[in-house]
């Protein structure tokens, strides 16, 4: 199995460096747009417009295999909800990994038991407990009481930065190390319509400033999922974009990047730091490889 995917990733690699072909690698499917939560920067949260029936399901995971996709994610709403008569996410990530995906991830809030085998959880935290609770009431310890239940030790805290936790980053940092019970922490800048960012954003004159802090952390010895090579892109807010070897699938439409993809105020402006590092990985940055290999392993 291993010397299966090790050669599919040198044949990527191959494709993508040496003959320059745009070739997707990580995909997303947003199964559900149900959600539990009522987060104010969310807003694909309930609309109704998302929701895949198993069918549906199976034929979107293979399509994205058939054209390279080979590390894959989860994502709503809350993935955790969905059902499709007898069918749940387990079911979702079964099928993914008979067809051969090397890598399955569920982004999440963490409020429902994290118990699907198969895969890494990305856990939404959205500070320090009292920054948090502001945020998500009521949901601290329930997250916490989750992830020290999962099946499994690959679960990564995530925070969305925001005007609400920015000044806490470190003692969120912290906090999710004294618990013991995340790999690592990964972060996004609140991307959205610039009015919403301008309510409840980072303004972009303080984006250095904050990768900055974020930087110091890591460098003393914090888990946080940042790599070099994504640091400096996201601070300078310098990578080339979509970035199109990572798609994401809606029952309306494949986008290259994310949903944003159309829209130049947000696009230009992205601080989704997930995509920008595994724009790094992909195009074999050095520190990018280090960091996927040290923090998130096989």
């Amino acid at each position: 199995m291993k010397a299966r995917v090790w050669a599919e990733r040198a044949a990527y690699a191959f494709k993508t460096l040496v003959l320059r072909q745009h070739r997707p690698w990580l995909v997303g499917l947003v199964i559900t747009d149900q959600c539990n939560l009522n987060c104010h920067y969310c807003e694909s949260k309930n609309t109704g417009q998302y929701r895949f029936t198993w069918p549906e399901t199976c034929k979107a995971v293979e399509a994205a295999y058939g054209r390279g996709c080979r590390s894959l994610y989860f994502t709503g709403g809350e993935p955790m909800l969905w059902r499709d008569g007898d069918k749940a996410i387990q079911d979702a990530v079964s099928y993914a990994q008979s067809l051969g995906f090397h890598e399955i991830f569920i982004f999440t809030n963490g409020t429902f038991p994290l118990n699907t085998r198969g895969c890494h959880f990305i856990v939404t935290v959205d500070g320090p407990r009292a920054v948090h609770e502001r945020i998500r009431p009521g949901t601290y310890d329930l997250i916490l009481h989750n992830v020290r239940q999962a099946v499994t030790k690959a679960v990564f805290a995530s925070i969305t930065l925001g005007r609400q936790n920015v000044d806490c980053i470190e003692e969120f940092a912290r906090e999710m190390v004294s618990a013991g019970l995340f790999r690592g922490i990964s972060f996004n800048l609140l991307t959205h319509w610039p009015e919403m960012v301008q309510r409840h954003g980072i303004p972009p004159a303080d984006r250095l400033a904050v990768m900055d802090r974020l930087w110091r952390l890591k460098q003393k010895g914090y888990p946080i999922v940042l790599s070099r090579a994504a640091w400096r892109a996201l601070r300078d807010n310098r990578w080339k974009r979509p970035i199109r070897e990572i798609q994401l699938i809606t029952n309306q439409r494949v986008f290259d990047c994310c949903r944003d993809v159309d829209n130049p105020a947000i696009c230009e402006n992205c601080g989704y730091a997930n995509c920008v590092e595994v724009a790094q990985i992909l195009a074999l940055r050095p520190s990018a490889l280090w960091q996927v290999l040290k923090i998130v392993g096989n």
